[in-house]
């Protein structure tokens, strides 16, 4: 049984932080690495982003299209000259240009009140990552105590195995004087043993809670792993007794799932403003500005002298003679070409909206259920709170009971351990008797200890929800 407890030191020696060159953790440390490297954490922020990029998209959706175009198309056999538009068998190369433009002057505010929803849905997004963080420093806190109850509990088993060491020297001594039987010796050695035993066990929670702790924070590697044993004086409150309604109050005004409500809540409300904005004519400016290239386009080049040919005779029968000329085209220039035939055109839209198959009515019934879901989803989180801080306010009330009586147990159960001890050294109870008020001495160690790290993780809670920032 030595030999177990003594490979068990080891174990822990071997993967303590020393040997890995780590320095043990504080408790703000342990919060902002699981802050930063946390999964769930990490998946709101970019939830975030996305609701930040929705923002921009509505925003520049308030802004007039620009669009440009360009063509080249090349026609063979029977087609139209698109230059004269008339019938040709030659193969014929043109371009076409155009830049549009369109701006909504009127659609019902639809634009603005999605810009505005998509802003209110944003914020919620940012009070869903702040949500998150509260939730996972929570739960460190939570797992960070459970590290320092294990550590407390494996000193109470390092000293019973101390005191069950010096009662076995003791009663090895009294036994080979003749002052007591081999019998209470083979007693005390079990118990030894037993408490041994007891300590490889409070060693393993120790490594459990650290692993536990390790894998919240979402370490790549445990080993080494440890935290600072902060010095935790009484368990005090920093509420200075405020009453549930006035730690209820603070809560609901600065929690972020109850933020998140709220804006979503007015997000949706502006969800039907906007589809209310479907039921309005829109009315939308547009203009464009196109031009066009054809290889057939031709232009007057100048004129040739074919020669002098007759043209007819005078009354005597004598020829008449003159010159005879043909025009000269050539192809009309690219740059010619897309300043001529450049055209400008600006109008506006009116569409106004009699049958689109009850699309847009059925959009606003959906925005109204969306908003009726939001207002149920925001009474529902108020309620929530509220009741949270309730039963954390209930939970710390009974820890802080169950925390003072365990106190004056252990002080009971220490005065009636050193009544037991002297009555045992001086041979006026058996050793059943002692080992039953060591054991209850035990217990009473133990239930102080979990009374007393409950009691502050409950007050941690309440404090919490009363603003108050998680520190030990």
């Amino acid at each position: 049984m030595r030999v177990l407890v003594q490979c068990a030191f080891l174990l822990s020696i071997f993967i303590g932080p020393n040997s890995f060159g780590q320095e043990a953790w504080s408790l703000q440390r342990c919060v902002n690495y699981a802050l930063e490297h946390n999964l769930s954490v990490l998946r709101a922020e970019v939830s975030a982003e996305l609701s930040a990029t929705t923002v921009q998209q509505s925003r520049f959706a308030l802004f007039p299209t620009l669009n440009g175009s360009a063509a080249r198309n090349w026609n063979f056999g029977y087609t139209i000259d698109p230059y004269t538009n008339d019938f040709t068998t030659g193969q014929v190369t043109s371009d076409n240009f155009s830049l549009n433009s369109a701006a909504t002057l009127f659609g019902g505010f639809q634009l603005r009140r999605a810009l505005q929803q998509s802003s209110l849905e944003y914020l919620a997004a940012g009070q869903d990552v702040r949500k998150i963080k509260n939730d996972i420093s929570l739960n460190v806190v939570s797992a960070y105590l459970q590290v320092v109850y294990a550590k407390e509990q494996r000193k109470v088993a390092e000293g019973r195995v101390q005191q069950a060491q010096q009662q076995c020297d003791r009663l090895k001594r009294m036994v080979e004087n003749g002052m007591a039987v081999q019998g209470n010796l083979l007693d005390a050695d079990a118990q030894r043993a037993s408490e041994e035993l007891a300590l490889v066990s409070a060693v393993n929670q120790v490594e459990l809670a650290k692993l536990a702790l390790a894998q919240l924070l979402q370490l790549d590697q445990a080993a080494g792993f440890d935290v600072e044993d902060p010095l935790i004086a009484a368990p005090d409150s920093g509420l200075k007794q405020k009453s549930v309604d006035e730690i209820t109050a603070i809560a609901l005004s600065a929690l972020p799932e109850m933020k998140a409500a709220e804006y979503r809540l007015r997000g949706a409300e502006k969800g039907v403003s906007a589809a209310q904005g479907g039921l309005y004519p829109r009315l939308t400016a547009f203009g464009q500005v196109s031009t066009f290239y054809a290889s057939s386009a031709k232009r007057f080049a100048g004129v040739d002298t074919l020669g002098i040919v007759p043209i007819g005779a005078t009354a005597s029968g004598e020829l008449v003679y003159a010159p005879t000329f043909r025009s000269r085209f050539e192809t009309n220039p690219f740059d010619e070409q897309v300043n001529q035939n450049l055209n400008k055109v600006f109008g506006l839209s009116l569409n106004v909206p009699l049958f689109n198959g009850a699309s847009s009515r059925l959009a606003l019934r959906r925005a109204r259920l969306n908003l009726e879901s939001a207002r149920l989803n925001h009474s529902g989180i108020k309620n929530q709170i509220s009741q949270s801080v309730q039963q954390a306010d209930a939970d710390m009330r009974a820890a802080k009971a169950r925390y003072r009586s365990s106190t004056d147990a252990l002080s009971a159960f220490e005065a009636a351990f050193g009544y037991a001890s002297r009555r045992y050294d001086g041979g006026l109870i058996n050793s059943l008797e002692y080992l039953t008020a060591l054991n209850n001495l035990t217990r009473a160690k133990i239930d102080s200890l979990q009374a007393r790290y409950d009691y502050i993780f409950r007050m941690k809670v309440l404090d919490f929800y009363a603003g108050i920032p998680l520190t030990l």
